[in-house]
C-alpha cells in the first residue's frame, strides 16, 4: 500500500513467503540497537506492529508475521505519515521514528448513506525464479560426481571421457552409493526399478518445486444512520496460499464503528475490531549456500540444486524410519521435500483492538477530549521438527505463547479562537498515559517418541522459561497554532515525558517543536497568476526521544532450576550474576530534526511540486558496550556517539491531459536520505550493527555510511591490484574490511494514472540507484554454476583462466592458470564475501491496474448502486542491472529480517509476483 507512494518510506520484505515481516523505514536509521520501526496509530490509538521474531535471522526467526498484518487492508478509509519530528513531537518518543495514522471505516466521522457493499479479490501468488542452464551437470572440476556443486561435464562429454567419470554416476541412482547401510537397504527396492539407470538433465527441477498459490479475499462492509446516529459494520476473510507448498496464511478481520450524538454538547466515537491471523510455513533461516546457517530452512538448499536431480521424482523418504533420504552418499543435506512434509512453523494471532474518543463541547471554544484504547493479542508460535532429519535428528518442539497488551488513556482540552478578523487561535493540551505489558512462555523439546504427535510430553527432554515485562509511559503535551490572514501560520508544541524504563533522575525529559509556514500568495495577492497558482513555504524544528528497553539499568541474577543433574537424578539450582553489567546512568537517545520545504502548484493546478529538505541528528546513542572479563561482566549498555541523516525529498504532480472524457495524471517521486556515523565516543571506531557476530555484518563506522557492510574481501597492493598466491588463487584479508554501503544513492517512483469514461489504467515503475548488496543466492549459484550466466553460450567451462592481478611473492603479473571450478567455487564466491558483493541498482514495474466502473445508468436496472471491475499485478517485473541476468534476483528482500539490518539477501526466498482481479458490488 506505502511502497513507493511516498517519498521518504522504505518498505523491504523480507522475503516472497506468505505472512513474513516487512520493514519500514522513514527518513533512515536514527538508532543503532533501538527500534527505527514508525509507530501505527488506528483510530487515533497507538496499534502494536511489532515482529517477534525468536532466535531471529539464523535461528528460525525469518518465518514470523508483523503485527501490522492483523489490520485489515478493505476497512481502511485512509492512511497519512507524518514523517517529520515536528509533526511527531505529541506522540512522544513512540513517535521519533514517523508516525503512521490509519482512519478505518469503522472509526471515521463521515457521514455514510445506509448501503451494503461486497468485495471479492482473487490473486495468483508465483514466485520470481532464476534461469537455469541445463547444459552442465553435478560434479568438480569437469568431473562427474554427486555433489552439491554444479561443476560437472555435459554428460555428453561424460560418455565420451570415461576415464574421467569413473564413479559409476553414468548408469547407477545416486541412492546406490548411501553409506549408511540401513538407508541403503531401505532404497534398494526403489534402485532396482530404475535400473538400468541413465543419468539425465530435470531442467524443472527447482522450478516444480514451487507452485502458484491463489489467494481469495472476501469483505463485506455494511454502513447508515442517521442525523445522530451512524454505524460501520465490517467483515473480511483472506485464504492466501504461498508460492510453496504448506505455506500460507488464513486471515478472519470483525469490525464495528459507531459515531453517536449524545446531547448537543457530547458526542462518542467507538471502534472495535477482532482479528484472528493463522500463519503457517515450513521454517525459514538464513543461509549461505551450504545448508542453513544454524537452523532447518526449507528453501537453503533448493535454489542450487544439481541439474541431474530429480528433486520432485525421487523418493525422499525412508519407506521404514520415515528418514530424510537425499543425493549425497553422505546424506549430509535435507531433502526439501522431507522438510516441506515434517517441518512445520505456525503462528496463530487473536487480536482485539477498541478506540473510544468522548467529546464534550464545555463551551463555544472549549473542548474536552477523553481517548481510551485497548490493544491486546495473544500469539502462539509452533516449531513442529519430526525425528528423521539431517539436524535435530531427535526431533524437537518449541512453543512460544506471548501476551501483549496496551492501554492507551489521552485526556486533551482543546481551545478555539476567532481573536480578530485576521487572527485565529489554537490550542491544545494534554496528558497521555501508556502502559505496555508482554508475557511470554518458551518451552523447548527435543527427543521425540511417536512421529507426528506434537505435545511436550511426547519429548524427552524439555526446558521451559518464561518471562514478564511491562513499561509505563506518562506524558505532558502542549500545542499551539496561530493562524493571521491564512497566509502565516506559527506551530508551537512540546512534551515532557516520564518513563519506567531508566532511573528515576533520567526519567524526565522535555522536547519541543516549532514550525512557520507562510504562504506568498495569500499575503500577496497580486503575485497569484495563472502561472502560480499557490506557493507555501515551511520550516521547522523538532525533537523527541528514544528510551532503552527495560531492564538494562540494573543487575540481574540469573536463576537456573536445573543447572545439572546429580547421579541421582536430583536437580541442582543455581544462581549467577547475570553477565551483563547494568548501567544505572543510561540516558535515552536525543533526536534533534531541521526541515524546510516549499510546496506549490502552476498552470492552473497541472503541475505541483513538495520539496522537502531535512536534517535528523541522533546524539547519546545506546548501544552494547563490550567489557574486559576481569570486570565480571561480558557487556553493558552506554550512551555514545552521534548519527545524522540529511535527506531530500520530492513529489511531482502533473495533469499533462484533462478533458471531459479523459484525463492523465502523472506523480514523480524521489528520495534521497544519507546517514552518517558521526561519533562513537572515546575511541570506540565502529559497533557492529547487525550481521552474524564474526567479520560479516553491517556496522557504524565513525566517519562512515550507518550500517557499512564488512566482511573478508581480496588483499590487494598499494595500487589496488588483487594479489594471487602460488597456486592462482586469490588472497583473503586476514580480517574484516569494508565492501560497501548498502544505503541506495536515490530512489524514485513514477505512477501514471489514465481515466477514461468508467476505465481506470495505473501503472508504477519504481528506481533504485545504488546501495551494495550482499547475496547468498547469487553466491550459492554463481559459485556452483547453475545459472544461464554459467551455461555453454556465455561459459566456456574447458578453458582456464588467470586472475588479473600480482602474484604475492614477487610482485610479477599473475600467469598461474586455474580451472572454471577454481573461479566460482574457489575463489569468487565462496571462503570469501566480497565476490558476493553487487551494486543493487534496480528497475521495477512495481503495480499495474486495470478498472471498470460500469455507468450509473446502467446499474439502475439491476439490484445495485454500483458495480466495479478491476485487475491489477504487483511486483510484475524487474531488472538489477548490474547482476548477472540469470540470478533474477529481487534486491529487494531482506535477509536479516524485521530490525537494524540492511543490504543483505540470505536464501530466505524469492520475492513474489501477484495478479488478479476485484468484484466490487454495493446495494
Amino acid at each position: 500500500m506505502l511502497q513507493g507512494k511516498i517519498p521518504g518510506v522504505s518498505v523491504t520484505s523480507t522475503s516472497g513467503v506468505s505472512g513474513t515481516g516487512t520493514n519500514i523505514v522513514i527518513r533512515g536509521y536514527s538508532s543503532i540497537n533501538g527500534s527505527n520501526q514508525p509507530l501505527f496509530v488506528v483510530d487515533g490509538v497507538p496499534f502494536n506492529s511489532n515482529t517477534n521474531q525468536r532466535g531471529g535471522f539464523t535461528q528460525g526467526g525469518q518465518s514470523s508475521s508483523s503485527r501490522f498484518l492483523d489490520l485489515d487492508p478493505n476497512s481502511i478509509e485512509s492512511v497519512t505519515v507524518l514523517k517529520g519530528l515536528a509533526a511527531t513531537v505529541t506522540y512522544g518518543d513512540q513517535g521519533r521514528n514517523g508516525v503512521i495514522l490509519v482512519t478505518t471505516k469503522s472509526g471515521s466521522k463521515k457521514a455514510r448513506k445506509a448501503e451494503f457493499q461486497v468485495t471479492q479479490s482473487v490473486f495468483t501468488n508465483t514466485a520470481h525464479l532464476p534461469r537455469y542452464q541445463n547444459d552442465y551437470v553435478g560434479g568438480y572440476q569437469q568431473n562427474l560426481g554427486y555433489f552439491f556443486s554444479n561443476w560437472g561435464p555435459t554428460i555428453e562429454e561424460a560418455l565420451i571421457y570415461r576415464s574421467q567419470n569413473t564413479n559409476a554416476a553414468l548408469t547407477n541412482h545416486p541412492y546406490a552409493f548411501l553409506s549408511n547401510a540401513a538407508l541403503r537397504a531401505g532404497q534398494a527396492d526403489y534402485v532396482k526399478s530404475v535400473s538400468p539407470y541413465k543419468i539425465a538433465v530435470f531442467p524443472n527441477n527447482v522450478n516444480d518445486f514451487f507452485r502458484q498459490g491463489n489467494i481469495f479475499n472476501t469483505s463485506v462492509n455494511a454502513s447508515g444512520g442517521g442525523d445522530n446516529v451512524s454505524y460501520n459494520i465490517s467483515a473480511g476473510y483472506l485464504d492466501e496460499q504461498g508460492y510453496i507448498p504448506n505455506n500460507g496464511l488464513k486471515k478472519l478481520n470483525l469490525g464495528l464503528g459507531l459515531n453517536a450524538k449524545l446531547s448537543n454538547k457530547l458526542s462518542v466515537t467507538t471502534s472495535f475490531s477482532y482479528s484472528n491471523t493463522d500463519q503457517y510455513s515450513p521454517p525459514l533461516s538464513g543461509g549461505g549456500g551450504n545448508n542453513a546457517y544454524d537452523f532447518p530452512s526449507v528453501l537453503a538448499n533448493v535454489m542450487y540444486t544439481p541439474r541431474q536431480v530429480d528433486l520432485m521424482g525421487w523418493p525422499y523418504e525412508d519407506p521404514t524410519t520415515k528418514n530424510s533420504v537425499y543425493f549425497r552418499s553422505g546424506n549430509d543435506i535435507p531433502n526439501p521435500r522431507w522438510i516441506l512434509e515434517n517441518y512445520k512453523t505456525t503462528g496463530v494471532v487473536n487480536r482485539i483492538f477498541s478506540a473510544t474518543s468522548f467529546n464534550y463541547q464545555l463551551s463555544k471554544d472549549l473542548t474536552l477530549l477523553y481517548k481510551v484504547g485497548l490493544d491486546t493479542y495473544s500469539e502462539s508460535q509452533e516449531f513442529k521438527f519430526n525425528k528423521g532429519g539431517v539436524s535435530f535428528v531427535n526431533g524437537y518442539y518449541n512453543t512460544w505463547d506471548i501476551q501483549n497488551t496496551i492501554w492507551d488513556n489521552t485526556v486533551i482540552l482543546g481551545y478555539s479562537k476567532v481573536l480578530s478578523k485576521k487572527l485565529n487561535l489554537n490550542a491544545r493540551l494534554g496528558g497521555n498515559m501508556r502502559n505496555d505489558s508482554y508475557r511470554n512462555v518458551f518451552v523447548s523439546s527435543q527427543n521425540q517418541l511417536a512421529r507426528d504427535l506434537f505435545r511436550h510430553n511426547n519429548f524427552i527432554d524439555n526446558v521451559a522459561s518464561d518471562g514478564i515485562q511491562e513499561e509505563t509511559r506518562m506524558g505532558i503535551f502542549g500545542e499551539v497554532t496561530v493562524d493571521y490572514s491564512n497566509y502565516l501560520f506559527l506551530n508551537l508544541a512540546g512534551r515532557n515525558d516520564w518513563t519506567s524504563t531508566v532511573e528515576k533522575e533520567n526519567r524526565r525529559i522535555l522536547y519541543p517543536s516549532a514550525s512557520l509556514s507562510f504562504v506568498p500568495t495569500s499575503a500577496f495577492p497580486g503575485l497569484s497568476s495563472d502561472f502560480l497558482n499557490f506557493l507555501k513555504i515551511r520550516a521547522g524544528v523538532g525533537t523527541s526521544a528514544g528510551f532503552p528497553r527495560p531492564y538494562q539499568t540494573r543487575n540481574i541474577l540469573d536463576q537456573s532450576a536445573r543447572a545439572w543433574l546429580l547421579p541421582s537424578g536430583a536437580a541442582v539450582q543455581s544462581h549467577a550474576v547475570n553477565n551483563s553489567l547494568g548501567n544505572p546512568n543510561l540516558r535515552p537517545e536525543l533526536h534533534t530534526e531541521y526541515e524546510f520545504g516549499i510546496e506549490t502548484k502552476l498552470l492552473k493546478g497541472l503541475l505541483g511540486l513538495d520539496l522537502t529538505v531535512y536534517r535528523r541528528d541522533t546524539r547519546d546513542l545506546i548501544t552494547s558496550a563490550p567489557l574486559d572479563f576481569a570486570t565480571g561482566y561480558s557487556a553493558t549498555t552506554i550512551n555514545i556517539g552521534k548519527i545524522r541523516n540529511e535527506g531530500v525529498e520530492i513529489a511531482l504532480t502533473g495533469t499533462p491531459i484533462s478533458r471531459p472524457n479523459f484525463q492523465w495524471n502523472v506523480t514523480l517521486n524521489y528520495t534521497r536520505n544519507a546517514p552518517i556515523v558521526l561519533d562513537l565516543g572515546g575511541t570506540l571506531k565502529e559497533v557492529q550493527v547487525s550481521g552474524f557476530g564474526g567479520a560479516l555484518g553491517n556496522y557504524a563506522i565513525v566517519g562512515k555510511p550507518f550500517n557499512m557492510i564488512k566482511g573478508i574481501g581480496y588483499r590487494r597492493n598499494a595500487e589496488g591490484t588483487v594479489l594471487v598466491d602460488g597456486g592462482g588463487y586469490l588472497v583473503s584479508t586476514p580480517g574484516a574490511i569494508e565492501l560497501g554501503d548498502p544505503n541506495p544513492a536515490f530512489q524514485t517512483s513514477l505512477i501514471n494514472g489514465f481515466t477514461f469514461k468508467g476505465f481506470t489504467f495505473d501503472f508504477m515503475l519504481s528506481y533504485r540507484h545504488g546501495g551494495a548488496l550482499y547475496s547468498s543466492t547469487a553466491g550459492a549459484l554463481m559459485g556452483r554454476g547453475l545459472t544461464l550466466d554459467t551455461g555453454k553460450e556465455l561459459y566456456d567451462r574447458a578453458q582456464t583462466f588467470i586472475f588479473p592481478g600480482v602474484l604475492q611473492s614477487d610482485g610479477t603479473p599473475n600467469n598461474k592458470q586455474i580451472t572454471a571450478s577454481d573461479v566460482g567455487f574457489n575463489n569468487l564466491y565462496f571462503f570469501g564475501d566480497e565476490g558476493r558483493m553487487y551494486d543493487g541498482t534496480t528497475i521495477r514495474l512495481q503495480e499495474v491496474s486495470i478498472g471498470y466502473a460500469i455507468p450509473k445508468k446502467l446499474v439502475e436496472k439491476t439490484p445495485f448502486k454500483a458495480i466495479s471491475l478491476s485487475i491489477s499485478g504487483n511486483n510484475l517485473w524487474y531488472k538489477a542491472l548490474y547482476l548477472p541476468p540469470g540470478l533474477n534476483l529481487d534486491t529487494d528482500n531482506l535477509g536479516l529480517g524485521v530490525g537494524n539490518g540492511l543490504g543483505f539477501e540470505l536464501l530466505t526466498g524469492p520475492s513474489a509476483r501477484r495478479v488478479g482481479g476485484t468484484l466490487k458490488l454495493t446495494f
